[in-house]
């Protein structure tokens, strides 16, 4: 094939290239486990194997579910392009291929039935992040091959890229390539990565305070800086209440005035916030999940009982339980459970607020 650049260097295996995946487009940043599964995996060798590349030997699908073991095993240039040449005509070209090398198993990875998978979900998530050139003229549902990788992002394959070098490569491309809302969960997940000491809450009122390292303390700082200021209208924290540790009261005056005691021994919100605006003057409940422990019927029946019981007016008492992610397991685990007259509200999708309220409440 005339004016077609050298085939990349190759990473191991498909293993290797799904661990690669998990760092450059894991779940926690695009939404969905399409982009760095098994599926993603084999895609990513198929295509560097292939050399489909900013352009160049565009591949398609069933590129992908034609591959077999014997084949990803051999690796000189020659035999490559020999398979990409046989999957450009047909499964029988590749059979044949096969035959011709001497190779006797027939099972290809993936069935045919598996193509749409391979494009509507994994393909079509790493085009809408950024690590995809699509052939311009081609239909969606054409069969002609149309698929080659952005040259950045096949750059993060290089087997000689590993450490730091790495690490720095894959945040700058990050950068550069991801959507306003992937850029978001990155920075967030580099910020996770690199914590060595506490998390730093800033306050409302200009103060701060540090929690333990976790996920838990990541989700309770976003409550209080990108939450309580957009949805309270005079925010404060009144206390933060952390597992296995005392109830960190960060206004005890207005506890007081509040009549609300801190009994340790009692199961206590994870976090309690007032609304001092007098158009307002709520008592917002809150419970962070970071794995499990939602505000449920009973859990918001006993945080209300806690609230009543000290002279807290039920109309005055809101609940909310705060998740990482709507795409994270602890809130699809969480749906189920979730309390009528409650919110939930995401650390990744900080602007938004889910409400499950009777239909009549209004």
């Amino acid at each position: 094939m005339p004016d077609q650049p050298a085939l990349p260097a190759l990473l191991a295996d498909r293993t290797a290239y799904k661990a690669r995946l998990e760092q450059i487009l894991p779940a926690s940043i695009t939404g969905t486990t399409a982009s760095a599964n098994e599926i993603a995996a084999a895609v990513a060798f198929t295509m560097m194997y292939v050399g489909a590349v900013d352009g160049h030997r565009p591949i398609r699908p069933s590129t992908v579910a034609w591959m077999r073991d014997g084949i990803a095993a051999r690796r000189d240039d020659a035999d490559r392009q020999a398979y990409y040449l046989a999957a450009l005509r047909s499964k029988q070209a590749v059979d044949a291929q096969c035959h011709a090398w001497g190779l006797t198993e027939t099972r290809s990875w993936y069935a045919d039935n598996s193509r749409e998978p391979i494009r509507d979900e994994t393909l079509r998530t790493w085009a809408d992040n950024g690590a995809l050139v699509s052939g311009s003229g081609v239909q969606t549902t054409s069969s002609a091959p149309r698929y080659t990788l952005h040259p950045d992002f096949a750059a993060l394959f290089d087997p000689t890229l590993t450490g730091e070098k790495l690490d720095t490569a894959i945040k700058d491309w990050q950068s550069r390539h991801l959507t306003l809302t992937g850029r978001a969960r990155a920075a967030r997940a580099h910020a996770a990565a690199r914590a060595e000491e506490a998390v730093v809450v800033h306050l409302p009122d200009g103060g701060t305070r540090e929690l333990h390292i976790g996920a838990s303390s990541e989700i309770i700082r976003g409550v209080i800086e990108q939450f309580a200021p957009v949805r309270l209208g005079d925010p404060v924290v009144i206390f933060v209440s952390q597992s296995g540790e005392k109830v960190n009261v960060l206004d005890e005056a207005l506890l007081k005035r509040l009549g609300l005691p801190v009994d340790q021994q009692r199961l206590l919100p994870d976090l309690l916030l007032a609304d001092l605006d007098p158009a307002r003057d709520a008592l917002w409940l809150v419970e962070v999940v970071a794995t499990d422990g939602p505000i449920t019927e009973e859990r918001r029946a006993a945080l209300l009982g806690w609230a009543t019981d000290h002279g807290v007016s039920p109309d005055r008492c809101r609940f909310l339980t705060a998740f990482e992610s709507r795409t994270a397991a602890p809130f699809k685990k969480a749906v189920p459970q979730l309390a009528r007259g409650s919110y939930a509200w995401f650390l990744d999708e900080p602007d938004g607020l889910l409400a499950w309220e009777d239909l009549a409440a209004e």
